[in-house]
């Protein structure tokens, strides 16, 4: 738990002139009926590095009261963001960490015959569920998924199943909605996504979830709702309801593939319901590999871009340039691609995708940011400009941190030192506490047992000294308008685990408990062996602009 202090010290950023300036404009953003200007225009923003960039759009998200749909160049930028942006909303009593998300891109390309990342496939379906359901107040994605024709909002927020206890279940319909949300029918429940069927009792595990979980049935009515261990089978504890979250946005629909193989066998299938029903009877059509992104071709209705299922949402471009290289090449693999298929005019990549051209229009239209961390000189319309630094690099020479923080609360600035788990957490207050800083721990114990931070969360001092939190923040930035210095973990330490695994995919849930309790073994090991001066090179970067 992130103690309140430390909210205050984030919260001096938005008194500067910048960013109330920045806020005022964006709250009195509107967007006018189709075909109309933004009521407020595209805002520019330059000078923010990427720890900037984090912090400030979880600021602006609060002052604005509106959500935050924020494109950024592709999944690897927009996973590092939507980290830090968590933090952020986390540190500075925001938000939940939980209601700001990524929805990544596809991995791969129509016309190659390969279905996208089974991984990835889950966690757009999950993510469109929460935007459809307004539970996602700030969503990160890559600008290529941007492009992405999607359907409406109530057809994601029907993928989405809720089961209470003593509601009517209908157990064969229940099957039918999980094979066509992408869930596997096994003997014995093991992994999410599996499902399992005896008699009354269904057997569930849904992503997302610590555990699955077990309905009885009785008759047509759920009598109880019990989650259960895996290994032991044995139930753990019972529960009022349960959500049960898709694993791909594009169930499996006789219907929808029927008209996929109509348009690519260049075949047309119409007339009245009895004919299209025989017809794809009589045709037999089945799932192919990478059928999913042919599926705009059988979308029913007026395709929608990712823009109409936030309507309310500021939509923010983090270093436009770089996006709309990244669009350019990716539809320039598109076509190219396409051209190799042989597919032909049977199905266009602007019939799968919105061609970059439509969307820069679109984002044109829309309320919202543009982020660059240096201005461009042909930039046109309002543009404010913010002070940020990057931080040096200590390279784990304690006398250089020690100095470094000593003179920022000297001169009458504030540090905040973010550590990347609960060893470093220690670690930088064992180190502290021996130099003589004076320092306060910003995060409370997240459970009984945690004992070193139970003794020390409220330590005292002068709120003028520095400030050690548990926070996923790899590199520092320092805000001279307000006073404050951030160190990220990476700034501290050259081999901080967020830092090591940042580029990672997410990792299962049990490798995560792994790693966080190899994390608590290794931070102690660490402050009671290696924490001494001899231990230390005493190496410190060179700013920018100096020569050796």
């Amino acid at each position: 738990m992130v103690l309140s202090f430390v909210r205050e010290l984030l919260a001096d950023v938005e008194h500067t002139p910048s960013f109330q300036r920045a806020a005022a404009i964006l709250k009195g953003a509107s967007v006018d009926p189709p075909g109309g200007k933004a009521g407020a225009g595209r805002l520019r923003l330059s000078g923010l590095t990427a720890t900037a960039k984090a912090l400030h759009l979880a600021l602006l998200h609060r002052s604005t009261g509106k959500p935050l749909l924020i494109l950024a160049a592709d999944n690897r930028a927009a996973e590092d963001l939507t980290r830090q942006v968590q933090a952020f909303c986390e540190l500075a009593g925001v938000a939940s960490p939980d209601s700001v998300m990524c929805l990544p891109s596809v991995d791969v390309l129509p016309y190659e015959n390969l279905s996208p990342h089974a991984e990835i496939q889950e966690k757009r379906a999950s993510g469109l569920v929460r935007v459809a359901n307004g539970t996602a107040r700030i969503v990160i994605t890559p600008a290529v998924a941007a492009a992405m024709r999607l359907r409406q909002p109530d057809f994601y927020a029907a993928l989405e199943r809720t089961v209470r206890k003593g509601d009517a279940l209908d157990v064969d319909d229940m099957v039918r909605h999980l094979n066509a949300a992408g869930y596997t029918r096994t003997d014995v429940v093991e992994m999410a996504g599996e499902y399992a069927v005896r008699g009354g009792i269904l057997d569930v595990y849904s992503p997302e979830q610590d555990f699955p979980v077990r309905l009885e049935v009785f008759g047509d009515e759920v009598e109880s709702i019990r989650r259960f261990d895996t290994g032991t089978q044995r139930s753990l504890a019972a529960v009022d309801d349960v959500e049960l979250l898709p694993l791909t946005e594009t169930p499996v629909d006789e219907a929808v593939l029927a008209g996929i193989h109509a348009r690519l066998s260049g075949l047309r299938v119409a007339g009245p319901e009895e004919i299209i029903e025989r017809a794809i009877t009589e045709a037999g059509v089945t799932a192919f590999p990478g059928w999913e992104l042919y599926a705009p071709l059988a979308f029913q209705g007026e395709p929608r871009v990712l823009f109409d299922l936030l309507p309310q949402a500021l939509v923010a471009v983090d270093e436009p340039a770089l996006c709309t290289r990244e669009l350019n090449d990716w539809w320039e693999r598109l076509e190219q691609a396409h051209e190799r298929s042989g597919v032909g005019s049977l199905a266009r990549p602007g019939e799968l995708f919105f061609h970059p051209e439509l969307l820069k229009a679109r984002l044109a239209g829309l309320p919202g940011l543009d982020l660059e961390q240096l201005p461009l000189a042909a930039s046109v319309g309002e543009s404010i400009h913010f002070a940020s630094q990057t931080t040096p690099r200590f390279h784990n020479s304690v006398p250089a941190i020690v100095e470094e923080v000593r003179r920022i609360t000297q001169e009458g600035g504030r540090a905040l030192v973010c550590a990347g788990n609960t060893g470093e957490v220690e670690r930088l207050a064992d180190i502290f506490t021996e130099y003589g800083v004076i320092f306060r721990l910003g995060t409370r114990a997240a459970r009984p047992g945690d004992s070193y931070m139970e003794e020390t969360s409220y330590l005292s001092g002068d709120l003028a000294g520095a400030t050690i939190a548990k926070a996923c923040i790899p590199n520092g930035v320092a805000l001279p308008g307000s006073g404050l210095v951030i160190f990220g973990s990476c700034d501290l330490f050259d081999e901080s685990e967020p830092v090591a695994v940042a580029g990672s995919r997410s990792k299962s849930r049990a490798a995560a408990f792994m790693s966080d309790f190899r994390d608590l073994q290794a931070g102690d090991f660490v402050v009671h062996v290696e924490h001494g001066i001899g231990r230390y090179s005493g190496l410190k970067e060179i700013p920018q602009g100096d020569s050796i």
